[in-house]
């Protein structure tokens, strides 16, 4: 070979294709070449992220009348976030104890989790069992007849989430087994399989915590056509009469408090400190007249009083129309 290189020819030539100190190795005019973790592949894209987000705005919709209507308390349900992580991943940040729910989105493929907050889980077995939700909930494992009593919620939890996906696909879940250690749960989900966290923030009565489900890849796969298109997302929702029967059916359970007023008497400070067991005071209503009855704070109807057996009561009269404001 006539006129080889020297060594310093060489080196000098090798620091020429190097990047300045602070530039980015791999630059070109129109891109540059980004770090990419296969121990942590990105699976669900933006678009798809903001999906999910839109389902489940609808579920933590449906989620929240649900919670008013079966268990009797004010319940605010909001969508937090949603990330992905690496199933390995999700699992070291699950607390211990805990509550994670087991279960299948057929006819979608996987196994998909759902983790409920220790103060959400006890907030609502006290509720079903008639209590008004302790100041300070416990944090230990569920009892056998507390993960009872959760089985049968979740269960019916998965009415709002078939709802929320109705727009997607037809998914019939059920649950396959629920666990307070979540080392214990045996699914078929590699280590590696991604999956996507939404969190949902769950406010039951005086009780702040949430609701995370997580879904992998591999069961949002089949329908990733539906959940990518642009068309999709900027589409308007409407609720189908399915949701809105849903929604009637929930409000309709709702308890109201009603309440009768047999009517009203002005008294003096004096009087009112003087007054003795067995005293009278005279209403403005007759005995035979008609009283008031309000449901909240609005006057709902006129009524006769009365009695049932052992029991006061009153005969509704008449229907008092509201204006509208």
């Amino acid at each position: 070979m006539q006129n080889p290189l020297t060594q310093a020819e060489i080196d000098a030539l090798m620091r020429s294709l190097l990047p300045a100190e602070g530039e980015e190795l791999f630059q070109s005019r129109d891109h540059r070449v980004r770090p990419y973790d296969f121990r942590r592949p990105t699976k669900f894209k933006k678009d798809l992220m903001r999906t999910l987000v839109v389902i489940h705005d609808t579920f933590a919709r449906l989620l929240q009348s649900f919670f008013l209507a079966n268990l009797r308390t004010q319940a605010q349900v909001s969508v937090r976030g949603v990330n992905q992580y690496a199933y390995a991943e999700y699992l070291e940040l699950l607390p211990n104890p805990g509550l994670v729910a087991k279960f299948r989105m057929d006819p979608l493929p996987g196994t998909c989790l759902m983790e409920i907050s220790l103060n959400i889980a006890f907030a609502i077995i006290d509720r079903v069992f008639g209590g008004h939700g302790s100041d300070v909930q416990p944090q230990r494992e569920l009892s056998e007849i507390e993960l009872s009593v959760m089985r049968r919620v979740i269960t019916e939890m998965f009415g709002p989430l078939t709802e929320a996906w109705r727009n997607v696909t037809e998914v019939r879940p059920h649950l396959e087994g629920m666990e307070s250690n979540p080392i214990f749960l045996q699914t078929t989900a590699s280590s590696t399989e991604v999956v996507a966290a939404i969190t949902v923030a769950v406010e039951i009565g005086e009780h702040l915590g949430h609701i995370t489900l997580a879904l992998p890849h591999t069961t949002v796969e089949p329908v990733l056509s539906r959940l990518t298109g642009r068309g999709w997302l900027s589409a308007p929702t409407s609720r189908n009469g399915e949701e809105d029967h849903l929604i009637r059916e929930s409000v309709a359970q709702a308890l109201v408090p009603v309440r009768v007023e047999l009517g009203r008497s002005t008294i003096t400070v004096r009087e009112f400190t003087e007054l003795q067991v067995g005293d009278i005071i005279p209403l403005s209503t007759k005995v035979n007249g008609e009283v008031l009855v309000y449901v909240g704070d609005r006057q709902a109807f006129t009524a006769t009083p009365g009695k049932v057996g052992n029991h006061l009561a009153v005969l509704i009269q008449r229907v008092i129309s509201q204006k509208a404001p």
